[in-house]
């Protein structure tokens, strides 16, 4: 019915997606039929994929919409779809409008510039790349937590940063209990490559 694809081109905490930026992957449209077919799947289906030069190996598939706001902001609106499929409504095939569009979660960047580094001045250097709108922050709009019109909206990013800032290891304390127990290792995708063979295109 409607599918949608990103990048995720800044790693945030647990390899989470602080930045993306929408993309036409090819054949992505055949993969998720293939997919929901063979799981005779009715309803919201999201999941990672990591691609390769032999095709997308697909990883963390779970029953609901995760982040859809970049989806909506480049032109698909999987939450009006995912309602209409719920009431008996059908609707046009949709795919990825406008590739290129940019979006981020700035409480998603903090913390993990603070994990992956531990260190104050690295922290700081994400906040401000994204208060001037520079590198992966150019022409983006914050997803999670925008404080336009919404000063509370503030607080977990003030928070996380007073946090990481006074004490960069607290970093562990935000992931334990959100994507720590379940976030993907180098060690864990190591020991998928080994058990399964490779993927024909």
């Amino acid at each position: 019915m409607a599918w949608h694809a990103n990048l995720r081109i800044r790693e945030g905490a647990g390899g989470a997606a602080a930045a993306k930026e929408s993309a036409s992957i090819p054949r992505i449209g055949e993969y998720l039929a293939a997919l929901v077919e063979g799981l005779r799947w009715h309803g919201p289906i999201s999941l990672d994929a990591i691609v390769t030069s032999e095709g997308p190996l697909f990883i963390d598939i779970n029953p609901r919409l995760v982040e859809p706001r970049n989806a909506w902001l480049a032109g698909v609106d999987l939450v009006d779809v995912m309602l209409a499929l719920a009431l008996g409504r059908h609707s046009a095939s949709l795919g990825v409008r406008r590739p290129g569009v940019r979006s981020h979660q700035l409480l998603l960047a903090i913390v993990g510039a603070a994990q992956q580094r531990e260190r104050r001045r690295a922290i700081l250097r994400e906040v401000i790349r994204c208060m001037r709108g520079a590198d992966v922050y150019a022409e983006s709009v914050e997803e999670l937590t925008p404080t336009r019109g919404d000063a509370i909206a503030a607080i977990p990013l003030v928070t996380a940063l007073a946090v990481t800032l006074v004490r960069p290891k607290a970093w562990r304390w935000f992931v334990a209990g959100s994507v720590g127990p379940y976030a993907l290792t180098p060690l864990g995708w190591a020991q998928i490559l080994a058990a399964v063979p490779a993927v024909p295109p």
